[in-house]
């Protein structure tokens, strides 16, 4: 097959990048950067800004089609705006047979939802114009993107919400925060209840799934996430520490001790989420299962992202608690 994707230099997009080429398709990659991404030497590059007010990244794909070239899919790993997602599908609806356009679980409207599917409300921005991403807009921008090529692609579109993503290369470190701290540190604290729950998906999970849809030109809107569903958070943290051997304390104390001692849920303890957004990690994905998602074990993440954290050097992580605040706040819960 010969697939063109937009990004996909990153993260879920690398891993796709990876997986396609080893499966011996064709992949063409237009992103901004004139670095190297490090992707395998059979992937075509094309270096250009796809929005068309920022740069001429479209018009070397559209020297490719002027030139007869089609593509069997599309996937748009870096669709932000809808004025510039419409400008990609504008030049490739004639040209692709498929495009799946990577969204994300946070278009949903949660207020008031105990389970989301890809029925549940989704969110309206205020302002349908706004153009800046902020983690405001994030999720009503990607609801106008999903729009707008729903107009444009129709029928041809696969559009994959996922939830959190999880593994090598991860530039947000939420979840190489505890791969991080279960492998180094001598104690964390966690929440004692058992009530919360975690979602996340792994990125090599999310781009077979990619790889899938394409090559079985399935359509659709689809929620992607797991490992598994109704994973507690506690399992998750316990299944974590035994992959990874780990020899750190875990010490539980009530969620209203964590917050007197300024530790706060997603921020300070990552994929923790608060008793009252809940319902952010009770997302169904039975649609994507149906259609052919599969789902490793998440102690295959664990020891992945750990090993990659490792071969990088492990680098001061841009999310969760410090480690120096971590051990004060350990320490004062041993009393």
């Amino acid at each position: 097959m010969r697939i063109l994707v937009l990004g996909g230099t990153q993260f879920s997009g690398r891993s796709f990048v990876n997986q396609t080429v080893d499966a011996g398709h064709s992949v063409t990659l237009l992103h901004r950067s004139k670095a190297d991404p490090g992707l395998p030497g059979a992937v075509r590059r094309l270096v250009g800004d796809r929005d068309p007010e920022l740069g001429d990244g479209l018009e070397r794909v559209r020297e490719l089609i002027d030139a007869g070239e089609r593509f069997d899919a599309v996937v748009d790993m870096c669709g932000y705006g809808p004025r510039v997602v419409s400008a990609s599908a504008e030049l490739l609806k004639d040209t692709v047979d498929l495009y799946v356009f990577v969204s994300t679980i946070s278009v949903y409207d949660r207020a008031g939802l105990e389970t989301i599917d890809e029925s549940s409300k989704v969110i309206e921005l205020e302002d349908p114009a706004v153009e800046e991403v902020t983690g405001e807009t994030y999720g009503g921008l990607k609801v106008l993107c999903e729009r707008a090529l729903t107009e444009i692609v129709g029928d041809m579109l696969c559009v994959v919400r996922p939830g959190v993503i999880a593994g090598a290369n991860d530039p947000t470190d939420r979840f190489t925060w505890w791969t991080r701290v279960l492998g180094t540190e001598d104690a964390v604290v966690v929440p004692t209840e058992p009530a919360g729950v975690t979602q996340f998906i792994d990125a090599r999970d999310l781009a077979a799934f990619f790889l899938h849809c394409i090559g079985q030109q399935t359509t659709g809107v689809f929620n992607v996430t797991g490992p598994e569903d109704g994973l507690r958070t506690r399992e998750f943290i316990d299944r974590a520490h035994k992959a990874l051997g780990s020899k750190t304390e875990i010490i539980e104390k009530d969620r209203a001790w964590l917050a007197a001692n300024g530790v706060e849920f997603w921020a300070g303890l990552p994929l923790v989420l608060a008793m009252d957004n809940q319902n952010m990690h009770h997302v169904s994905s039975d649609r994507a299962l149906a259609a052919g998602l599969v789902r490793r074990p998440l102690e295959e993440t664990v020891t992945q992202t750990r090993d990659w954290d490792i071969g990088r050097g492990e680098p001061e992580l841009k999310a969760g608690l410090k480690m120096d605040t971590l051990r004060a706040v350990c320490a004062a819960a041993r009393g």
